[in-house]
């Protein structure tokens, strides 16, 4: 029979001690007759427990209602929840109360074939009460546990026909439990059950949730990176250009800091065009856009298709003198990607303060003409227009 699977509650495993009659010795060595006050603590208990439970609370949440309710009627000095893992083959222990000096408190996992929990898998669904700690008898080693102490009581958790877990209590006294602790601590079990399975659901809804959230968001910026992204060469489109300019531009004044504007077309794209047909220009552009992607600083530069043939560099942190040094390892790979089909003209502006967008990108446009008048394939720098100016 697999693990876990329930035939039936009707017998219970051979415990190590007897239930007390009612008025034989109870806890601590003393004789406890069953008075309508035990009774009532006991249902008291029960009520509160049931109150508690509530549908979200965790498995931890779950194990210190318990413990917080039950100790003082059961007197148990140390809990814990186990849920199986059969896969792994293994007991996750997930949640520990100590509320004596009977062991430290703990996590992690167990066999599950662990001597102190075996009992369970036994005759699944039976509770075990009065098992006595395993000791060290010759050769064997006994495998720690998290709950420490002379007597256990182990009470399985049953959801539906499965075993969901087990709650382990741990009798430091070692004092045996009577028939009306038995049957309250079965209630408890029961109780504690169902809430586990509730607490397996919502974990399972907020699972859920966080999957959609993230899917959300996930389409979000896709949505967001289609609105700026040109679809042929995958670089930012000309609208986003307007809205990241602006922003750089006023953090460059703030800063005091450098940043250039590149505006370059493909010469000759045109002829290559008309000659080779629209498919194969737009292959040439993806090319480009590709290129520029690999060239460009990814983590400052930002690269847009302005329209056409024509593409913008927009550098943040970079100087004049440092963007030719960029356009000019751009221009070449372009070149090499292409084996020389089309040239490359391109203007480079400085931002100074006092430049509007429009400003910005007028004065890139204008030097980008004029290296495409002195016969194109080439890059023309802001200091010619200025040379020319004076």
């Amino acid at each position: 029979m697999p693990a876990g699977t329930l035939k039936g509650r009707s017998r219970e495993p051979r415990a190590l001690s007897r239930p007390t009659r009612p008025d034989s010795v109870g806890r601590a060595g003393r004789r406890r007759p069953q008075t309508g006050r035990a009774r009532k603590a006991r249902i008291q208990a029960a009520a509160a427990i049931a109150r508690n439970l509530t549908a979200g609370l965790k498995p931890a949440e779950i194990l210190e209602v318990i413990s917080d309710r039950t100790r003082p009627v059961i007197g148990a000095g140390c809990w814990a929840l186990v849920r199986p893992d059969r896969g792994n083959q293994v007991w996750e222990v997930t949640a520990v109360e100590v509320h004596s000096d009977s062991g430290p408190e703990a996590r992690g996992r167990v066999p599950l074939d662990h001597p102190l929990l075996a009992p369970i898998l036994e005759v699944p669904g039976a509770p075990v009460f009065g098992l006595r700690s395993p000791g060290p008898g010759a050769g064997n080693r006994v495998l720690p546990f998290p709950v420490v102490a002379p007597v256990h009581t182990l009470l399985p958790l049953v959801t539906g026909k499965q075993l969901a877990g087990a709650l382990v209590l741990g009798h430091s006294t070692g004092a045996s439990l009577d028939r009306a602790d038995r049957d309250f601590l079965r209630l408890v079990a029961d109780q504690a059950a169902l809430a586990l399975e509730n607490a397996h659901l919502c974990e399972q809804v907020r699972a859920f949730q966080a999957k959609l959230v993230s899917r959300q968001v996930a389409l979000e910026h896709q949505l967001k990176r289609l609105t700026v992204t040109d679809d042929l060469t995958g670089l930012y489109n000309q609208r986003d250009l307007f809205e990241q300019l602006p922003r750089e531009m006023e953090r460059a004044k703030r800063a005091g800091s450098a940043c250039s504007l590149c505006l370059f077309d493909l010469d000759g794209f045109k002829e290559y065009n008309d000659t080779h047909g629209h498919l194969a220009g737009d292959r040439l552009l993806r090319t480009v856009g590709a290129v520029v992607s690999r060239t460009i600083r990814t983590s400052t530069d930002r690269a847009f298709r302005y329209g056409g043939d024509e593409f913008v560099l927009l550098l943040p942190h970079t100087s004049r003198a440092e963007a030719q040094v960029l356009v000019d390892r751009l221009r070449r790979a372009v070149s090499q990607a292409l084996a020389g089909a089309v040239g490359f003209s391109a203007g480079i502006a400085e931002y100074s303060p006092g430049m509007e967008s429009r400003d910005f990108i007028e004065a890139a446009d204008r030097l980008m003409y004029r290296a495409k008048r002195k016969g194109g394939n080439r890059r023309e720098p802001e200091g010619a227009l200025r040379r020319r100016s004076a």
